[in-house]
């Protein structure tokens, strides 16, 4: 990403602080310091713990790894390969990688991120340092590049990491070594320059040549005597031609004075603009700790694999500075320098003011780990119950922002995230001097982070949202102009098509009059085909018809023996109803029940028999050539059936009809027959009925 650098200082203002000229900010506090528990003692090892858990995620980014579970692995040995914006991870010791999985980070979130978990072997074997004898013959390129394979990220907390900051190194004007350490309870930087200062001095020469900044300023509060004379006395040892423009920056305790933005006030007396980095403003600013890692990277050839880091508080019996691996799990430390945890007792990794609580030690060192602060109930009491606000105004008069905290604190509750917005509540450095001066104790800082982390992530909701739609969008118009492309493709072959029949046939389309061809023909076959069928509808038209007229007249005027058997039957049901009614009246024998029930189920036989003879003779006037057959068949069909259920001699059934005109006199007989067969067996049932009663 390219910027166009605004270059607020210009000569006289450079001229201003060569001469000692220094600013202050608006704002700020005065916090107790307890800085003398740990910076009276040396910097120690603490040693090769059991396993190590590396955090390679980086702000939410998956890197590419190159080892696998199982492999061995060296002290330096890079575990993923660099991106634009991701550095290298390097392992902290020698060992085996046991699991690359999801692990607790260290981070206020306590959310899980991708990890490699190394067994150590405690050989602490390393892979092999290539040192630059002349780092001077190399292009800002190359060493750039290997300040990101080295994996160096801003060690003052931010963690940013520093190869984007020396990305922009033209039009750079002043560079700015922040020691200022103004954080109660941490002294890691004050031991690292008290200890390390040539080493520093050797990383600002080499910042020096990448950057070719007019002015170098090292920012070093008063309360730090000792660093400050260490870093005097490298920085003489050093004198040539390049530290001339190399000075030292005392300035007064006054927290929060190390943050960027107000160090850069108190040095330049210029205020960052919002939304800027101060690399657009011709300034780029670095921690010492990160300075001293650049020199080891560049000149020792030396990864990032560990840190300082101060353990202090009443509940550590040994405090100091110790020299942490990357990935050291805390609950090692706490081990190891005899942590004695009392009733609510808390860990605050960080510092008192910037920092955050665990609640556990199953958590590793990050690179961005600078101190942890074990306080007991005396040393650090618990903070009275929240109250609501009372708009004094404190908080307010101590912000070194500049902002309004108590209007953040409303539209934070009410997650009014325009007015958040427009509040500057990004501005915000988390410093936390506003609720240290709250007299209601609220937990500020609390409310200001969870605002920003809804804010965040609506934000890449959005623009996860926007980049859907203009996918959407994109395939789209990709549809449409894939579409118009086939149409102009199709017309193209079309034309095409034309042009070579026009060359060959004289202009005649042969598939076209082929087509007209084949159509004419199966339109001159299908007509003749359609007049049989047509003759045999008709016919079968005019036999129903025929038919139905026929039924008609004979319902009206005929003496049909079918309307004299419909009447015999009616006549017959009336009489057995009329019977059962009267037996109903009169007598209670079953006898006549049965005999009605005899009588209706032979009325309705008689019934279903007439519709299949009307039916018959429909069928002989409609296709008379056919009827003679299924007569016959019927005939057969019923005599079967009379004989099975009736027991009828088998000579009854005449499986040979030669002649149309036997089968009314056959289904005559048959009938008689039946009706014969269905009085007899009412007469027996009813003398039985007549027998019993008696």
């Amino acid at each position: 990403m390219t910027t166009t650098p605004i270059n607020l200082l210009s000569e006289e203002q450079l001229a201003e602080i060569s001469s000692g000229k220094h600013w202050s900010f608006h704002g700020g506090i005065h916090p107790q310091e307890n800085k003398q528990q740990s910076s009276k003692a040396i910097i120690k090892d603490a040693g090769i713990p059991p396993f190590l858990v590396i955090a390679v995620e980086q702000k939410g980014e998956s890197p590419l790894l190159l080892v696998n579970i199982g492999d061995s692995v060296l002290k330096g040995q890079a575990l993923t390969k660099a991106t634009d914006v991701m550095v290298v991870q390097n392992a902290s010791s020698s060992g085996t990688v046991t699991a690359i999985e999801k692990r607790t980070d260290l981070h206020p979130s306590g959310l899980p991120v991708l990890s490699v978990v190394i067994a150590t072997d405690g050989l602490d074997r390393s892979v092999e340092y290539s040192r630059c004898a002349d780092y001077k013959a190399q292009t800002n390129t190359q060493l750039i590049e290997k300040i990101q394979n080295a994996g160096i990220i801003g060690l003052g907390g931010a963690g940013f990491p520093t190869h984007l900051k020396l990305a922009h190194y033209a039009a750079i004007k002043l560079l700015i070594i922040n020691a200022v350490e103004c954080e109660p309870y941490i002294t890691a930087d004050d031991r690292l320059m008290q200890e390390h200062g040539d080493e520093i001095i050797d990383g600002i020469t080499v910042l020096q040549h990448i950057l070719k900044p007019q002015l170098i300023v090292i920012a070093i509060e008063d309360n730090k005597p000792d660093a400050i004379a260490a870093i005097k006395r490298a920085l003489q040892k050093k004198q040539s031609s390049q530290s001339a423009n190399i000075i030292i920056r005392t300035i007064a305790t006054h927290y929060p004075s190390g943050s960027e933005k107000q160090l850069i006030e108190i040095i330049t007396g210029q205020q960052t603009p919002i939304g800027k980095h101060p690399s657009e403003l011709g300034i780029v600013m670095h921690n010492v700790g990160t300075v001293f890692a650049i020199k080891e990277a560049i000149i020792d050839g030396k990864p990032l694999t560990s840190r300082i880091v101060t353990l202090t508080g009443e509940a550590f019996r040994k405090k100091g500075n110790v020299s942490v691996r990357i990935g050291t799990p805390i609950q090692y430390l706490l081990d190891k320098y005899e942590f004695t945890p009392t009733a609510s007792q808390k860990l605050i990794i960080g510092g008192p003011m910037m920092g955050f609580s665990i609640t556990h030690g199953d958590v590793p060192v990050t690179k961005t780990c600078n101190c942890i602060v074990a306080p007991t109930l005396q040393e650090m009491p618990e903070s009275p119950p929240e109250m609501p606000c009372i708009r004094c105004g404190e908080c307010a008069e101590v912000c070194p922002a500049q902002l309004l905290p108590q209007q953040l604190l409303w539209y934070a509750n009410s997650k009014d995230n325009s007015k958040l917005d427009e509040y500057n509540l990004s501005s915000c450095i988390e410093c936390g001097a506003c609720a240290f001066v709250c007299p209601s104790h609220i937990p500020l800082v609390q409310y200001y982070r969870i605002a920003k982390a809804e804010i965040s992530s609506a934000k890449q909701q959005a623009e996860k949202a926007e980049i859907a739609r203009i996918r959407f969008e994109h395939r789209a118009a990709r549809l449409q102009q894939a579409k118009l492309d086939r149409q102009v493709k199709h017309k193209q072959a079309a034309e095409k098509r034309k042009q070579q029949l026009q060359e060959t046939n004289g202009g005649e389309d042969l598939i076209a009059a082929a087509i007209a061809r084949a159509k004419a023909k199966k339109q001159a076959t299908a007509d003749p085909s359609d007049a049989p069928a047509d003759n045999k509808k008709d016919a079968v038209a005019a036999a129903i018809a025929r038919a139905k007229a026929k039924k008609q007249a004979a319902a009206e005027h005929s003496d049909a023996p079918a309307d004299n058997k419909k009447d015999a039957v009616a006549a017959a049901i009336a009489r057995a109803k009329a019977k059962k009614q009267a037996a109903a009246e009169h007598s209670d024998a079953p006898a006549d029940n049965k005999k009605d029930a005899v009588a209706a189920a032979i009325a309705r036989a008689k019934a279903k028999k007439q519709q299949a003879l009307e039916s018959t003779q429909i069928n002989t006037e409609i296709n008379p050539e056919n009827s003679a057959a299924i007569a016959a068949r019927k005939a057969r069909k019923e005599q079967a059936r009379l004989h099975k259920r009736q027991d009828l001699p088998a000579q009854i059934i005449d499986t040979t009809i030669a002649e149309p005109q036997t089968i009314d006199t056959t289904i005559k007989a048959s009938d008689d027959k039946k009706t014969k067969i269905a009085a007899a067996i009412a007469k027996a049932k009813a003398k039985k009925i007549a027998q019993k009663d008696q």
